[in-house]
């Protein structure tokens, strides 16, 4: 177990390395010039040309790169557009003249939202998404599988803009039944910060757990027909008890990959779900940021996104090793 650990940890951080590669070429590919975007439509040639030598723009790429890692892993010092010297902490992913400050604090205020909202969504995801798909899977070919299986296509078809904005009208505006959505730290009032999340954590967990219990359902149905089920079967093992005590953990593995993957996705930034709800989190601080031409914090973003990404999808892949043996051995 410890070698796969170890050699997942070594394609994390190669695939890592590749993301930061893809997304610093990008600063580079993207139409809108960094200098001129962050000194302003006012500045004449001679101030956009300072502003590039104070942000290292007239240095080597690789030189570029290669401070911009340094920065990563040990911190550096940068130029503000007035030439003032501002020292990034480490892990620095950058310097927004947009907002005159590091793109990893920046992200850092940003982060709570997000976290909070894929924490809820995640809840909502599993309980909706596995419970949809064990119950769809024990009911196979009955009239509430067939009924929970077009649940399901509903929730697959629907688009998180149209479902939120509709869940605001007639939840919100109309009825009055839930607060509007808003983000109170937990620490301030926790009543306040559940409530206005509420709304946010059925759409978007409404929404991913589609997926979710379609694919739980394929994996219980294809896990009963094992040899080692039907002989539990065989052996006087009642339906439910074979279905919790070995069809569960056997078709656990995909499922675990794809939580992983959502948890991942979902801390990145959920940009739709973050401006349908008009939450200041990740996802809009990125949006806000590609709107302003602000490359460093669009660059910073990406970075965090795969990293999240990178990271649950590394756990998910060491907790189902752990569930199957047959992996890190293979």
């Amino acid at each position: 177990m410890l070698s796969f650990a170890l050699r997942r940890f070594l394609q994390a951080l190669a695939v890592l390395a590749a993301v930061s590669a893809a997304a610093f070429a990008l600063f580079y590919a993207a139409p809108a010039d960094p200098a001129r975007a962050a000194c302003g439509p006012r500045c004449d040639t001679g101030q956009v040309a300072a502003v590039r030598a104070s942000m290292g723009l007239d240095q080597p790429l690789l030189t570029q790169y290669t401070d911009y890692l340094t920065g990563i892993v040990a911190g550096r010092d940068v130029q503000d557009v007035d030439g003032s010297t501002i020292h990034c902490d480490a892990p620095c992913l950058g310097y927004s003249y947009r907002l005159h400050q590091p793109v990893t604090e920046a992200l850092v205020d940003h982060l709570p939202v997000t976290a909070s909202l894929a924490a809820g969504a995640l809840a909502v995801l599993v309980v909706l998404g596995l419970g949809t798909g064990f119950v769809s899977a024990l009911r196979h070919g009955t009239r509430t599988d067939k009924l929970l299986s077009g649940f399901t296509l509903i929730g697959a078809s629907v688009q998180i803009y149209f479902l939120g904005y509709v869940a605001q009208w007639g939840l919100v505006y109309t009825t009055g039944l839930l607060p509007l959505p808003s983000y109170t730290p937990p620490a301030t009032d926790p009543a306040a910060w559940a409530g206005g999340l509420l709304l946010p954590w059925i759409v978007l967990g409404f929404v991913n757990s589609a997926v979710f219990a379609r694919l739980s359902r394929s994996q219980l149905l294809e896990t009963m027909n094992e040899e080692y089920v039907r002989t539990a079967r065989g052996k006087g093992l009642g339906r439910l008890r074979a279905h919790l005590k070995y069809t569960s953990r056997g078709a656990a593995g995909p499922l675990v990959q794809l939580l992983g993957l959502e948890a991942g996705a979902l801390l990145g930034g959920a940009v739709i779900t973050e401006t349908v709800f008009g939450l200041n989190g990740v996802g809009r601080f990125a949006t806000e940021a590609v709107e302003g031409q602000d490359l460093p914090a669009v660059v910073g973003a990406v970075l965090l996104a795969a990293c999240f990404v990178v990271l649950f999808v590394a756990l998910a892949d060491l907790v189902v090793a752990w569930l199957d043996p047959r992996i890190r051995l293979g």
